[in-house]
């Protein structure tokens, strides 16, 4: 690892390596047979996406189980916030494809704020007009704030997922992901923009949240070497410095970046869960402590 100022610079191969091998190695899960009486809680098969409504909210969302899911213990959530692309269920997909044996609940809500191309297109968006009607009363901000928070309570309830989440968000998707951060800091356990927008979208610097969570949250900036904007020095870096600047100076501790000089301008799912997992194992650790 080569350190370049606050940049990490690593080599994919060590980076995998640091995250996946030693005491960190995915858990690989003994292969049994669900019982009998077990079937009827899942409402569908374990890696496969649903699209699914949060309760009480119109905010829909894809959903994936990891492999040996059963209800009698909980599990770690990954939030996968799409690009402008929109390509919601593609994109979970990618993560889905990317996680293998790791043991993450997968959700991708489909929100508003990740720009305004193709909005109320039904060919891009599953939403009925009553919905987009709601959506235009109480406004894209407070929508999708509300789904979000009203999606962990769901996932915890019915999948029993761990009520604190990780959360990425590639390009766009990181609209959604700063205000999560800088308004829920309680939801999350992590956060790992990939290549990130932001222009302060459903944020005020002056009523940031002051939750204690901040403090210990980790933020962690992924980018490809490669990526010609968004790297260090390209022509859109300050989308990462500016919400890196506010996060420091209002009581987030746990802020860093990470260069992948073999990658470009992509959503790097394997690189994030990889380090998602890392964070997953160390809380074990020291639980178990």
């Amino acid at each position: 690892m080569v350190i370049c100022g606050s940049w990490q610079l690593i080599t994919h191969n060590s980076f995998s390596k640091n995250l996946l091998n030693s005491h960190f190695r995915p858990m690989h899960f003994n292969k049994l047979l669900i019982p009998v009486l077990l079937l009827p809680l899942l409402s569908f098969g374990q890696n496969e996406l649903q699209l699914k409504t949060a309760s009480g909210h119109p905010m829909m969302y894809y959903i994936s189980l990891p492999q040996n899911w059963t209800p009698e213990k909980s599990w770690p959530v990954v939030f996968v916030l799409e690009a402008a692309e929109k390509e919601f269920r593609k994109n979970a997909a990618l993560f889905t494809d990317a996680r293998g044996s790791l043991p993450f609940i997968l959700v991708a809500p489909v929100n508003t704020n990740n720009g305004n191309q193709g909005r109320k297109d039904p060919a891009v968006f599953p939403y009925s007009k009553e919905t987009w009607d709601y959506i235009d009363r109480v406004g894209d901000c407070q929508f999708n704030a509300d789904g979000i928070g009203q999606i962990i309570a769901d996932v915890q309830k019915e999948f029993n997922g761990d009520g604190r989440i990780f959360l990425t968000g590639f390009e766009a998707g990181t609209h959604d992901l700063w205000s999560v951060v800088f308004n829920h800091p309680e939801y999350l356990k992590a956060a790992a923009p990939v290549a990130g927008n932001y222009r302060g979208r459903c944020v005020d610097v002056n009523a940031l949240s002051k939750n204690p969570s901040r403090q210990n949250m980790s933020i962690m900036a992924f980018f490809g070497q490669k990526d010609e904007y968004f790297r260090p020095g390209g022509k859109l870096s300050s989308q990462w410095t500016e919400p890196k600047d506010i996060a420091l100076t209002h009581g987030y501790k746990e802020v860093s970046e990470t260069i992948l000089p073999d990658k470009g301008h992509e959503p790097l799912p394997r690189e994030v869960l990889a380090y998602f997992y890392k964070l997953y194992i160390q809380e074990r650790t020291i639980r178990s402590e």
